[in-house]
């Protein structure tokens, strides 16, 4: 496995980063975007399990896990321009950065990741 962090976003006094894992190949591969939990106040790209993320890796995906600024300092439109963000950097950089397909791209979440996962769909 190959696993990479990259900053997607800077805003004062702030850097948002994702984790990348992929197999270690060059395969151009699929892509999901995993967002953390807690509540939208509390949690971290790295809370993904290694089951759960070593599920997707042995299915052939690339595993993005993102982070997004967290509330009560960020409000929900701005954690949603974060995930947004996120995806358009993806498309972007993913290509050249860590060889994903951005025309096949999945979102899961856990809890409010959930509701990000959901609301990535309209942002």
């Amino acid at each position: 496995m190959r696993e990479a962090t990259f900053v997607y976003k800077v805003v004062p006094g702030c850097e948002i980063a994702a984790d990348i894992y992929r197999p270690d190949d060059q395969v151009v591969r699929p892509g999901i975007v995993w967002i953390h939990g807690g509540a939208l106040i509390t949690g971290s790209r790295s809370g993904i399990g290694p089951a759960q993320r070593d599920r997707y890796l042995d299915a052939g995906f690339c595993v993005i896990s993102i982070d997004y600024r967290l509330a009560p300092e960020t409000r929900l439109a701005s954690i949603a321009e974060d995930v947004r963000d996120a995806f358009a950097w993806i498309r972007s950089e993913g290509p050249r950065l860590f060889q994903i397909d951005p025309a096949r791209l999945a979102v899961v979440g856990h809890s409010a990741g959930g509701y990000l996962a959901l609301l990535s769909g309209y942002v």
